[in-house]
């Protein structure tokens, strides 16, 4: 086969769009990596799909699982790549196209610039038409420390191109027809609103301002050799983004906003509830006063508090799904959103004072 070279760089543009495959997908790793996250999602919905889902489906799923190395969104690209609407029947159309091999290059992440910079592409290559030295090779470089991931190169390897291919198959048909397709009807509308709303927001904003409200909070910086950036809105990712890449574009799947899923007045805005959530806690009340003076690394402010670094990225995380902080896209600084900060009494008395 033709493999597709990766290609170079211009300074990137906005893009935004919905699909209900992306939301597929997202809903694949939520489901399957939702241990150590709190997902907006609740308790009833895990175990709805647990209910739904047959043994072997479940089985087949927990195969692709990696806490660090998000196995599924690395097929958002084949989403992007199918015919509009971009729905699941178009997806899964476009998946039966593809060859065996160009499958095990996107699950390798071979059309990913943060594999690239670790791994080099004649080795993924090779590694994906089944070198047994070229896979040593990407076992030693493409996130070694990631026993889950590791887990799943080996599980990789041991099966051939074509097998692989029927396996996620079976899994990604099992998954629409069990689980997702009873979705849909729910999703749709909030993924629709949250579009408009975005879209209206495009032409009075920076795409940097854009991709920061829209992302709430994640600060991203442009990349060489990155053209494009995409914004896809998701509800079952709720209050986690998603960030990913393919070829020359940078993705952002990102958490459809409060006022997108619901429009009952009584109810309180997730939004706020959120607020209240992430100030209700002494220590992340003492990091928004340490922001208030410049930007740390999250080392620096785990230092400062005698902590781990997975204990204060976790305090961190609560702070900017608030909305309170704002964080580069690789998450290595963190600094205040000021602007937030009056939004926050203006929110409880709009909800207090809002029609009952």
């Amino acid at each position: 086969m033709n493999v597709r070279s990766p290609m170079g760089g211009q300074p990137p543009t906005v893009e935004i769009e919905y699909g209900l495959a992306y939301e597929f997908l997202l809903s694949l790793i939520v489901f399957n990596e939702h241990e150590g996250y709190e997902y907006e999602l609740d308790n009833e919905w895990f175990d709805t799909v647990r209910a739904k889902a047959d043994p072997d489906l479940l089985q087949a799923t927990a195969l692709f699982r990696s806490n660090c190395n998000h196995v599924w969104h690395r097929l958002i690209g084949l989403v992007y790549d199918s015919d509009p609407p971009r729905d699941v029947p178009a997806f899964l159309a476009h998946f039966e196209e593809i060859e065996p091999l160009e499958l095990r290059l996107h699950l390798l992440g071979y059309y990913q610039r943060s594999v690239r910079r670790s791994t080099p592409l004649d080795v993924i290559v090779q590694a994906a038409e089944g070198n047994a030295e070229a896979q040593r090779q990407v076992l030693k470089t493409s996130s070694p420390d990631d026993h889950d991931w590791q887990e799943f190169l080996h599980n990789l390897f041991s099966v051939d191109v074509e097998k692989t291919k029927v396996i996620v198959k079976d899994i990604l048909q099992g998954w629409y027809e069990q689980v997702f397709r009873d979705l849909e009807p729910q999703v749709l509308p909030i993924l629709e609103r949250d579009l408009e709303a975005k879209r209206a927001m495009k032409p009075n904003m920076s795409a940097e301002r854009l991709i920061e409200t829209a992302t709430n909070g994640l600060e991203y910086v442009p990349e060489p050799g990155l053209r494009k950036v995409l914004l896809i809105p998701s509800y079952v990712l709720r209050p986690w983004n998603e960030p990913c890449e393919y070829q020359d574009m940078k993705i952002f799947c990102y958490p459809v906003a409060d006022e997108s899923v619901t429009e009952d007045s009584n109810t309180p805005p997730v939004r706020l509830v959120r607020l209240f959530k992430a100030l209700a806690d002494e220590r992340r009340l003492r990091i928004l006063k340490m922001l208030m003076t410049r930007s740390y690394s999250l080392q620096e402010i785990a230092d400062e508090f005698g902590v781990a670094k997975t204990t204060m990225h976790h305090h961190l995380g609560t702070l900017r799904t608030a909305g309170l902080v704002r964080a580069q896209s690789n998450e290595k600084m963190y600094s205040l959103r000021h602007t937030m900060l009056p939004e926050v009494s203006e929110l409880l008395n709009s909800y207090l004072k809002g029609k009952s």
